[in-house]
């Protein structure tokens, strides 16, 4: 069953993301102006905010947020939106973007208004908070930093259940003082369905990174968990996922969970971390994963040929964020063409023809 749902849920993120033939697309640039020559000719040329708040933008549109060197802002939303940025680690990555100086950097986004319900944000540089509080939103494919006091949460805050919530395919950095993912304060609703898939998580200090209630269940595969201590969850189907940390006194609680095919090294990881009522199997510890170790800062976790952790998740699957049914994508290229080359061969005088090569690809 679990499979099901995470093949249905995450699958129509990547399927989905225009809602209707009706639905409009729009373009928010915040570099028009200054000694840009000419001018960008984007539909909104300020912060998020008010392009979101813009009436003419409704329930089931795009708003595609451009390259820019210049922060978007904070996002409160109380419309069902898609919004897609570049994606990130561009100088990195081959076959990214034409422009691979920047990306698109935005600030806190909050999804606790009822309107934002079935949002989807991908392809972002996210460097404040996240707020999950409403059924069918997925966060994909972003680069979140979490300074300090900062973090992702999950719930509604309050007594409200929610369903399908989705933080899938993103570079996750931070945080001091909070865990990276964690349940909202004050949230007594319950939360089903949520999934955490094919993500790196780093975090260095001793916060767990991934600290939810026994409110909220559901599914956590194939991450990378880069930090001492990585998980205290309930009701969760844990699998595939690797967590690279060697300092053995840090360690995982798992209640009323199924934990199987993840590898750990150490044994309070996976294979006897705290917590009661759990189904623990086929977990692998003192073992090195195999990483590349070289290349760009997403690249280096791909697993080497041969490496210990490939083909050693649920049915002879990769552990780790490439791995699974959806693999993790570089530079968290949204899901729509990009163009990634542009060549325009010299011009001769007088010529009639310009010959112009574009290359492109599909995400």
């Amino acid at each position: 069953m679990k499979k099901l749902i995470y093949s249905t849920l995450i699958g129509g993120l990547f399927v989905g993301l225009a809602f209707s033939a009706s639905a409009k697309i729009w373009r928010l640039n915040n570099s028009n102006g200054g000694n840009i020559t000419p001018a960008i000719n984007a539909d909104f040329t300020g912060t998020l905010q008010a392009a979101h708040d813009n009436a003419s933008v409704q329930p089931g549109d795009t708003i595609h947020v451009e390259q820019s060197n210049t922060n978007y802002g904070s996002l409160v939303m109380s419309k069902r939106l898609v919004i897609i940025g570049p994606g990130y680690f561009m100088n990195e990555n081959p076959k990214t973007q034409v422009v691979k100086d920047y990306g698109a950097s935005v600030g806190r986004i909050e999804m606790m208004n009822a309107g934002s319900a079935g949002s989807v944000i991908t392809g972002l540089t996210i460097t404040a908070s996240i707020y999950m509080g409403q059924s069918r939103i997925v966060v994909a494919r972003n680069y979140v930093v979490l300074p300090a006091y900062n973090y992702i949460g999950i719930g509604s805050g309050g007594a409200a259940n929610l369903d399908s919530v989705v933080v899938t395919s993103n570079y996750i950095t931070g945080a001091a003082y909070y865990s990276n993912i964690l349940t909202m304060g004050s949230t007594t609703g319950i939360v089903t369905n949520f999934i955490c898939s094919n993500n790196f998580i780093t975090n260095q200090t001793n916060n767990t990174m991934i600290s939810l209630a026994g409110n909220i269940s559901g599914l956590i595969r194939n991450n990378i968990l880069n930090g001492p201590n990585a998980l205290s969850v309930y009701n969760m189907y844990v699998v595939n996922n690797i967590q690279y940390f060697s300092n053995a006194t840090g360690g995982n609680a798992f209640y009323n969970s199924v934990v199987e095919f993840n590898m750990g090294m150490s044994n309070s990881f996976f294979i006897t971390p705290g917590g009661t009522n759990n189904a623990i199997s086929n977990n692998l510890t003192n073992a090195n994963p195999g990483f590349i170790g070289t290349g760009s800062t997403d690249g280096k976790w791909k697993l080497l040929a041969g490496a210990a952790a490939q083909g050693a998740g649920k049915n002879g699957e990769d552990m780790g964020m490439f791995g699974g049914q959806i693999p993790y994508v570089l530079s968290g290229m949204p899901t729509i063409p990009n163009l990634y080359s542009l060549t325009i061969d010299p011009i001769a005088p007088g010529a009639a023809n310009i010959n112009v090569t574009i290359s492109t690809k599909s995400n």
